[in-house]
Parts: C-alpha cells; sequence; structure tokens
C-alpha cells in the first residue's frame, strides 16, 4: 500500500480540528449555560460551593487541547484500517437488525467502561503511577466540564485506542457509532461538570446505583484511592474499590442542595475531604 505522506498530515490535521472544535464547541456551551447564564439559579447542584479559577480552567483546557493530537494519530490509523477492511463497521441496517443497532450501543459502552477501569486502575497502581503521567488529569480537585479530557497525551492515547478495538471487534453502523460517540462525550463531562443533578435516591435506586454520577467522579479526584469507574461502578463494587463515605456524602451533597438558601454562605463539601491530599503515586 502506497501512502501519500502530505494526505497523511492534512488527513490528520482535519482529524484533529474536528476533535478540539467538538471539545471547545460542545463543552464550552455547557459551561456558558451552567457555569454563567444559569449560575445563580443551579448554584444549589454545585457540589463545591467554590468555583474554579480562571487560570485553572486554562490549563484544564491547554491539557485537553494538546491531547487532541491522539485523534490525529489514532484517526489515521482508524482511517487506514477501515479503508483495507479491517474493521467491522456495515452499512446495511437489515444487515443485523434495527434492534442489534440499538442494544449494542449500551454493550460498547460497558465493554468501555471496563477497558477504562483497568487502565485507570493500573494508572493509580503504584508500580506504574508515574509512568502514565496520569497524576495529570488530578492537578484538579475541584474539577470544570473543561477537566474532562484533560488528561496527559500518553493516557488519553491508551484510553482513545478503545475505539479502533471496539471497531475491530464488533459490528457496529454508523449510527450506533454515533450514538456512542454522543453519549460518551456527554456522559464524561457530566460526569466531570462538579454539578449534581440527579435525583436524591440515586445511589439506592436497583440499577440506577450500578451508574456514576458527578459526585462518584468527584470523590475520585479528593481521593485517588477509590472510584475508577468511568459510567459505572460495577467494577468499583466488584474490586473493593467503591468509596466507604460515596453514599453519605451523596446524601450531604443532596442535602445541601435542599437547603441552599441556609448554607450557601458555607462550603457544601466536608472539611475532610478539603483536605485530604492526593495519593496517586
Amino acid at each position: 500500500m502506497q501512502i501519500d505522506l502530505f494526505y497523511l498530515f492534512l488527513l490528520g490535521l482535519v482529524f484533529i480540528l474536528i476533535a478540539c472544535f467538538r471539545y471547545i464547541s460542545m463543552v464550552g456551551v455547557y459551561y456558558l449555560v451552567v457555569y454563567k447564564f444559569l449560575k445563580n439559579r443551579l448554584k444549589r447542584f454545585k457540589i463545591n460551593q467554590e468555583f474554579p479559577e480562571k487560570e485553572t480552567i486554562l490549563q484544564e483546557s491547554k491539557w485537553a487541547l494538546l491531547n487532541k493530537v491522539n485523534f490525529g494519530l489514532i484517526g489515521i490509523g482508524t482511517f487506514y484500517l477501515y479503508k483495507e477492511g479491517h474493521l467491522k463497521v456495515y452499512h446495511d441496517l437489515n444487515e443485523y437488525g434495527v434492534w442489534y443497532a440499538i442494544l449494542i450501543v449500551p454493550i460498547t459502552l460497558v465493554l468501555l467502561d471496563t477497558y477504562f477501569y483497568w487502565i485507570h486502575y493500573f494508572m493509580h497502581h503504584p508500580r506504574y503511577s508515574k509512568k502514565s503521567y496520569h497524576y495529570v488529569h488530578h492537578l484538579f480537585k475541584n474539577v470544570s466540564p473543561w477537566s474532562a479530557f484533560s488528561v496527559h497525551p500518553f493516557e488519553g492515547f491508551l484510553e482513545i485506542l478503545s475505539r479502533p478495538l471496539l471497531l475491530l471487534l464488533i459490528p457496529l453502523h454508523p449510527y450506533s457509532i454515533a450514538a456512542f460517540l454522543v453519549i460518551t462525550f456527554a456522559l464524561n463531562v457530566i460526569g466531570h461538570s462538579g454539578y449534581e443533578f440527579f435525583q436524591s435516591n440515586y445511589p439506592r435506586t436497583p440499577l440506577l446505583n450500578l451508574g456514576s454520577s458527578a459526585t462518584f467522579h468527584y470523590l475520585h479526584h479528593r481521593d485517588s484511592r477509590y472510584n475508577f469507574g468511568l459510567f459505572l461502578n460495577v467494577w468499583d463494587r466488584i474490586m473493593g474499590t467503591m468509596h466507604p463515605d460515596y453514599e453519605a456524602f451523596y446524601d450531604k451533597v443532596i442535602e445541601n442542595r435542599k437547603n441552599y438558601n441556609k448554607v450557601r454562605k458555607e462550603n457544601s463539601e466536608n472539611s475532610y475531604y478539603d483536605q485530604k491530599s492526593l495519593n496517586i503515586s
């Protein structure tokens, strides 16, 4: 196969620009609506009543945009795998049926969560933590939506690698791929938003309690020994890495939400988590 290097460069650049545009536009809209336009109205949903400083948001954005280089590299590789017929992408919905195209989306989300849990777990393992550069993501304790993709490029490469792996192993229609990409992006932003919009009994509701939440991931940034899941907490439950105070802390967040007018002059977070140092090495 003959490779045109200039074409390869342009292709990679296009993938990078698309990834940057998606990040800036989608996260930007969420940030403007929640953090700016509806700031006062939604402040009771804020887990930590303090807002990230401008410098922190710029740092989050810097690392996130730098990580977009991986979309160029992975994008080029995925494109050529598709061109050579190695990916299991199909275009006729009737080939597997509409229900398959719908149901395969949650299945891929479960597989991605499994992949993420284990690479995330080992990134925090003392033997690999320094080599993984995962400390970059933990520079930010009071997370904002801009931190959702704020990781070192090496970590970003490992995470994005899951996409072509899924395409190599599982038949997927473009509609299913699009749904998968939108859902994963949205859940990642919501999980790092710093706002808890879920219902009060969420951690105790059957089936729903297997899902992650903004509070769930917020606790991970406060105490990195726990809560490694991305969308789900199933592996955390199985492996004993679920934060022991998750439900109690979630209840505190909900209590502060309900009593916002009474406690708005106080920080809505327990001082225990304000002072607890991160343990990622």
